[in-house]
C-alpha cells in the first residue's frame, strides 16, 4: 500500500480565515489516488453532494475540527485544494460564449485561482428587522446543508441569513411572496456578508477589448475532472506495457497523471517510427 503524505493547509487561504474553528486545530489533505478517481465516475447530480463530502473526509485530515463543523464557504476552497494538487496538468475550467458587444467567439481555458474569491476579512456583517425578528448573517456548516436551488439571490439569503429560522421559511419559494422592501433588506444582509468563491471570472474579449463577468458552474457534480473507468483502464495497460510497471489503487494520482503523459510522448514517437519505415 502506498504511504499518503498530506500537506498543511493555511488558514489564512481560506474564506473564513479559520477564525470560526478552535484555536490549535488544523485541516491537512492528501492528493486523490485511483481509487478516489473510481469513486467519483459514479458521480451524478443526484448523488454529487454525498460524493464530494465523501472525497472530502477521505482526503483531509483533521485535528481538533469535526467535517460536519467546517464551514460552506470553506468547502468548495478545500475542494479546489484537492482539484488543484491532483490534476495538474488540467486542472481548470473552459468557458466558450459569444462577446455581447463583437459577438465573436471567445474560448478560455481558466485557471482555478482566477476565480472570484472573497474572505470574511471583505465582507460586513449586519441586521436588519422584518416582522418583529432580528435577521442576521450567518455561515452555515457542512452539516446544515447549503441550499442550490438554481436562483442565485435566493441561495445568497438562505446560506448566508437566519431567514430559514426566524422567519419559519419551509420552502425557497416562500421568500418570493414577501414585500419587495423586505425582500431587498434579507438580500442586503446576504450580500454584504456573502464569501467564499464567488464562481465568477472576469474575461478581456481578445477581439474587442471589453472586460466581461463570466459564471462558472460550480455545481457539486462538475467539481473534479470527469473521470472515465474505461480510460482509466486503457492507461493501466498503456503505462504497464510502456513503463512495465502497475498503476495501484493507492498510488496519487498526480503521478500517475505525469506517467501517463510519458506514455503518449513514447506512442507519438513509436507512431512517427512507424511511419518513416512505411515510406521506405
Amino acid at each position: 500500500m502506498t504511504e499518503q503524505n498530506y500537506f498543511n493547509v493555511n488558514y489564512e487561504n481560506l474564506p473564513s480565515l479559520g477564525r470560526y474553528y478552535k484555536n490549535g486545530s488544523s485541516i491537512k489533505f492528501r492528493i486523490l489516488n485511483i481509487r478516489d478517481l473510481k469513486f467519483l465516475a459514479a458521480i451524478n447530480k443526484d448523488n454529487s453532494r454525498e460524493m464530494v463530502n465523501e472525497i472530502l473526509r477521505r482526503c483531509l485530515l483533521l485535528d481538533k475540527v469535526k467535517f460536519e463543523e467546517l464551514l460552506e464557504i470553506d468547502r468548495l476552497s478545500l475542494v479546489f485544494y484537492l482539484r488543484t494538487n491532483t490534476f495538474q496538468l488540467s486542472n481548470g475550467y473552459r468557458t466558450e460564449f459569444n462577446c455581447p458587444y463583437c459577438h465573436n467567439k471567445v474560448i478560455r481555458d481558466i485557471k482555478l485561482p482566477e476565480i472570484a474569491t472573497r474572505n470574511i476579512d471583505d465582507c460586513f456583517i449586519s441586521e436588519e428587522r422584518i416582522h418583529g425578528k432580528v435577521i442576521s448573517a450567518i455561515y452555515k456548516k457542512i452539516v446544515d446543508n447549503a441550499y442550490k436551488t438554481g436562483e442565485r439571490d435566493l441561495d445568497t439569503i438562505l446560506n448566508f441569513t437566519n431567514c430559514e429560522k426566524e422567519l419559519k421559511i419551509v420552502d425557497p419559494e416562500d421568500l418570493l411572496v414577501l414585500p419587495a422592501d423586505e425582500y431587498a433588506k434579507l438580500l442586503s444582509v446576504a450580500e454584504r456578508a456573502r464569501c467564499g468563491v464567488l464562481g465568477y471570472v472576469d474575461i478581456t474579449c481578445p477581439s474587442c477589448g471589453r472586460t466581461l463577468r463570466v459564471g462558472i458552474d460550480l455545481a457539486d457534480e462538475t467539481l473534479f475532472n470527469k473521470v472515465s473507468i474505461v480510460q482509466m483502464i486503457k492507461n493501466r495497460v498503456q503505462v504497464n506495457k510502456y513503463c512495465g510497471c502497475d498503476i495501484s489503487d493507492d498510488m496519487p494520482y498526480n503521478e500517475v497523471e505525469i506517467m501517463i503523459a510519458y506514455v503518449n510522448e513514447l506512442i507519438e514517437k513509436e507512431a512517427e517510427m512507424m511511419q518513416k519505415k512505411s515510406r521506405r
